[in-house]
């Protein structure tokens, strides 16, 4: 009996000496993090600012992949299963943490299953329309898609995304009936948009806005309740009749559910900092995405405060994915 008790608090003293040593020596090797975008869209090119400014404070490499599709459930999942050490992150959306819940029938992850690391910025997205459609303006579009239901197609950058809820809300609101086609990314659906292949795409300002602004595609609002300081002459689809209409995409890190105490203290530390820094808040802001507070409090609070709203616009529009 004496020589088990013993043995069990050597084995305690290992455990809590393994823990100090963890949390002395962490971060020791590059981390990687999880972009569940293809490369060059939004996300992705947010995930690269942040994971370069946070591997100065951490002093180890950032190493950012892709791995794309399925409403972000295909780079959530990979997270989910690997080791719960904090060597890998995940930048998570609106989609991973709250939308794929209600969306799909199964999913590959558990979307409670992750330990959160912090919130990073909100951003809306902006309606664009191809160059070859004869509408310019959110007006038009609703009058021809009345007079031609069914006929036009809105592209996202994949479904349950908040580019997909922004493309259902605007049709509850419109009345209108328009068909959604999802893509992988907009590094996908804006060539589309520009050929003509679809008609419609609500898009992050940092990818929608260069495009219109260099002619190739046509912008007719933006989806916050306010408009942007940076964009400050495009209208609100508020403004334009659909009022409180208000659909914003929204950015976190998550690491795997189990990861330890100070590996996720000292992420969290690094994410506020960078948060801080006024060279990526300018970046942030250029991009059309308000930067937050990078803390696991906001970010649970987001997901509480939208779970509702989510749920109830994805039953409204009878969005069941398998």
């Amino acid at each position: 009996m004496i020589r088990k008790r013993y043995t069990f608090l050597a084995g305690l003293l290992l455990s809590v000496a393994a823990l100090g040593a963890h949390a002395d020596s962490y971060p020791s090797r590059p981390i990687k993090v999880i972009s569940p975008f293809p490369a060059g869209g939004a996300t992705d090119v947010l995930t690269r600012v942040l994971a370069e400014r946070m591997a100065k404070t951490l002093g180890q490499p950032m190493i950012v992949e892709n791995k794309a599709g399925a409403g972000t459930s295909i780079g959530a999942a990979f997270v989910a299963r690997e080791a719960p050490d904090g060597y890998t992150i995940l930048m998570a959306t609106n989609s991973t943490l709250v939308t794929n819940r209600y969306l799909y029938k199964e999913l590959p992850y558990d979307p409670d299953g992750f330990a959160p690391i912090g919130m990073v910025g909100v951003g809306p997205l902006v309606l664009l329309s191809s160059p070859k459609r004869p509408f310019n303006s959110t007006a038009e579009v609703v009058a021809y898609a009345k007079q031609n239901p069914g006929k036009l197609t809105f592209a996202t950058f994949g479904a349950g995304t908040s580019s997909h809820l922004a493309g259902e809300l605007f049709k509850e609101r419109a009345g209108i009936d328009i068909l959604h086609v999802p893509f992988k990314g907009a590094t996908q659906a804006l060539p589309a948009l520009i050929s003509g292949d679809v008609d419609l795409f609500f898009d992050m300002v940092a990818t929608g806005m260069p495009q219109a602004e260099a002619g190739k595609v046509k912008v007719f609002a933006i989806t916050s309740p306010n408009r942007l300081a940076t964009e400050s002459t495009l209208p609100t689809l508020s403004e334009q009749g659909y009022a409180g209409f208000d659909m914003t995409a929204w950015f976190s890190f998550v690491a795997p559910k189990g990861t330890p105490a100070p590996a996720l203290e000292k992420l969290q530390s690094a994410l506020a900092e960078t948060l801080k820094d006024e060279a990526v808040k300018k970046r942030m802001l250029e991009m059309g995405i308000d930067p937050r507070s990078g803390s696991p409090t906001e970010l649970a609070q987001q997901i509480k405060n939208e779970q509702p709203v989510v749920s109830q616009l994805i039953k409204q529009a009878n969005i069941v994915l398998q």
